[in-house]
């Protein structure tokens, strides 16, 4: 049987079908409705995915924050006396965080088995279970942020001509403890080789 007698012999076989039983007919379109279906979605473009919004916005925080903080340093230390030019490079333990809002759903069982009236056992099953609440944000479903929570800082680096005086590396040292709550060993001060000038 070569290829052409098969094709018509499978026609054949689905004219058959649609003789008989009304429900078989149904049947028989419903199955090829979807199989054109998976066809159609196969063949169609795709929908490019792209990296989610907060990931892409986490990132650039940390920048910006880094930035920020090395910014506002550079201002303080530099109007230090004694300090002179000054370079700054903040460095951080952990980016940004979300903490995100939670509902708690609790489920309590209380089983009692009596003897002769009194409880005999008393079995307590206490379930608890913690989902985040989710908001349509762009037509995706995305927890709901309760707070942001500011990276971590893990160490500061300053460069300054008059860090060769203990006085200035001292008080370097003091403003940036006091200003960003770290402790000293966090702060390194070094003597700049080369200012600009």
């Amino acid at each position: 049987m070569n290829g052409k007698e098969k094709i018509i012999e499978i026609q054949k076989k689905i004219l058959c079908l649609f003789a008989g039983d009304k429900k078989i007919k149904w049947v028989v379109l419903i199955g090829l409705a979807g199989i054109l279906l998976i066809l159609f979605s196969e063949l169609a473009p795709q929908k490019k995915t792209q990296p989610p919004q907060d990931a892409v916005s986490v990132s650039v925080d940390n920048e910006e924050f880094c930035k920020k903080t090395e910014e506002k340093i550079y201002s303080l230390v530099s109007s230090i006396q004694g300090v002179g030019d000054v370079r700054v490079w903040v460095t951080l333990e952990s980016g940004v965080e979300y903490v995100y809002l939670q509902e708690q759903v609790r489920n309590t069982d209380l089983t009692k088995d009596y003897d002769d009236g009194d409880v005999k056992t008393l079995r307590e099953k206490d379930n608890s279970e913690q989902k985040y609440i989710l908001v349509n944000k762009n037509g995706e479903e995305q927890p709901l942020v309760q707070k942001q929570l500011e990276p971590t800082i893990q160490g500061v680096v300053v460069v300054c001509e008059g860090a060769g005086s203990a006085q200035v590396n001292e008080q370097v040292v003091n403003a940036i403890t006091c200003a960003l709550g770290i402790s000293s060993n966090r702060v390194y001060v070094a003597q700049l080789t080369n200012p600009s000038k």
